[in-house]
């Protein structure tokens, strides 16, 4: 049942995002069409217009995947409209929760893909290409250690969200307000958390101490070490906060 769930979740958040893709990819080709040195200023002039316009849609695409999956599929399904369908299904809570969870990571990534495509699609040089292959195949490591960082602590804030929707839909009033508050307070806390390991890794590490001592510029491998931490944490953090949300709402959920 859990797939079959997954597979609503998905669908009906794929489906409002897809307006943003089909936009964002025909933004590109027209960036592409338009940014070029040999144009004459007019058409340069237009095509920074939709170079604009395409940064803005990737920053619409991330803050809709956010909101969309804080809002429309996680409040509204299991607090708002839709939670008198959601809880008439033969289905646990916990498979609630991790359909939810697990749409959040699929369209997390899914939109990353589609940005880093429309990106290279508007932008591609030869030149520019150069320089990414020169930092991929120099720091393959680092650039894959990096993205993988950086997407656990998008998913991170959002699960922080989940979680102030659930500690603020535990309250008589002002739910939407305590949902904001509590979301703040647990990214807050896992942000802190993060940076009390990363501190105490620098008890273990001589190289790594050496970032807390020195203004000179950090290692690879140092670099290398604190990404790893970082991730390592971040899993942690998130299997823990999950495990926590799935236990909130097993013990009874207040529809609207």
């Amino acid at each position: 049942m859990l797939s079959k769930l997954l597979k609503y979740d998905l669908k009906k958040n794929l489906k409002f995002l897809s307006i943003f893709y089909i936009i964002t990819v025909v933004l590109s080709v027209l960036t592409r069409l338009f940014i070029n040195t040999a144009s004459p200023i007019i058409l340069m002039v237009i095509g920074k217009i939709f170079s604009g316009a395409l940064i803005s849609l990737f920053a619409s695409i991330l803050i809709n995947a956010v909101m969309g999956l804080w809002i429309k599929s996680f409040a509204r399904g299991v607090y708002g409209d839709e939670s008198y369908l959601t809880h008439t299904l033969p289905v646990t809570k916990t498979q609630i929760y991790l359909s939810k969870f697990l749409t959040t990571i699929i369209v997390a990534a899914v939109s990353i893909c589609v940005i880093i495509c429309a990106a290279f699609i508007a932008y591609y040089t030869e030149e520019r290409w150069a320089i990414v292959k020169f930092y991929l195949s120099n720091s393959k490591l680092f650039v894959l250690l990096g993205a993988i960082s950086i997407f656990l602590e998008f998913i991170n804030l959002i699960q922080c969200g989940f979680t102030g929707i659930i500690l603020g839909h535990r309250q008589n009033r002002g739910k939407v307000g305590f949902s904001v508050l509590f979301s703040a307070v647990a990214e807050t806390v896992t942000q802190v958390i993060v940076l009390i390991f990363t501190a105490c890794a620098a008890l273990f590490s001589s190289d790594f101490r050496m970032l807390f001592k020195t203004n000179a510029i950090p290692t690879e491998g140092q670099l290398h070490f604190v990404f790893a931490l970082e991730i390592t944490v971040y899993v942690l953090i998130i299997v823990f906060n999950a495990l926590l949300n799935i236990k909130l709402l097993n013990k009874g959920v207040d529809v609207e």
